[in-house]
């Protein structure tokens, strides 16, 4: 196997893991959902169904992006950035459209999550580029 055949398939495989990864976590968050804000008109399932579905090209772009910037191809990772921010956004747009009669401190809660998860994935995004960068110019 070629280096670049090598990196391909390494990269495939971690793409794959992180796919898997991130619709579990998809899971688990429909759980915390169901619980918190199942009361407030949220639908555990319709929450499940869209982080689900959206946790797979959410997770796709995100390692595509990553590697996007590594191979310095700046166009591919804009539109892969686009696809990871909106599909990172739709399970909790959901959220924010159909509860009802949720008080002011769940809003500022829910938003304050999605604030926090934002920059932790941005946070992530820059340490994986930057580790993948070093490694690849040893």
């Amino acid at each position: 196997m070629t280096p670049a055949n090598s990196r391909v398939a390494t990269r495939r495989l971690v793409e794959r893991l992180w796919v898997i990864l991130v619709i579990a976590y998809g899971a688990g968050r429909a759980i915390v959902v169901w619980k918190a804000l199942g009361q407030y008109g949220v639908n555990p399932w319709i929450y499940l169904a869209l982080d689900v579905t959206s946790s797979w090209p959410y997770a796709v772009a995100t390692a595509r992006l990553v590697t996007s910037v590594i191979d310095r191809e700046l166009s591919r990772a804009k539109s892969w950035g686009v696809l990871a921010a909106v599909t990172f956004l739709i399970p909790d747009l959901y959220i924010l459209a159909v509860a009802r009669d949720v008080p002011t401190e769940v809003y500022v809660i829910i938003i304050a999550i999605i604030s926090l998860l934002a920059l932790l994935a941005v946070l992530s995004l820059f340490i994986k580029i930057r580790n993948r960068r070093r490694a690849r110019s040893e």
